[in-house]
């Protein structure tokens, strides 16, 4: 499934990934990594204000 992630900076420059097919927290919990088909995206924590997805991304997770 693809999906657009948007990364909003501290500066308020924004990045908007629209074909993402994953975006996680690196374990350190230092970077957000974004992938696409094209290239891996490494996305430092400290220079996020906020980072936003496609809803749909959650909708085919059952809750437990």
């Amino acid at each position: 499934m693809q999906y657009w992630v948007k990364v909003v900076f501290v500066d308020n420059q924004e990045l908007l990934i629209k074909d993402a097919v994953s975006h996680r927290l690196s374990e350190d919990q230092e970077f957000i990594y974004v992938e696409s088909p094209r290239e891996m995206i490494l996305v430092p924590i400290k220079q996020i204000k906020y980072l936003s997805c496609d809803a749909t991304v959650f909708s085919g997770r059952k809750s437990s």
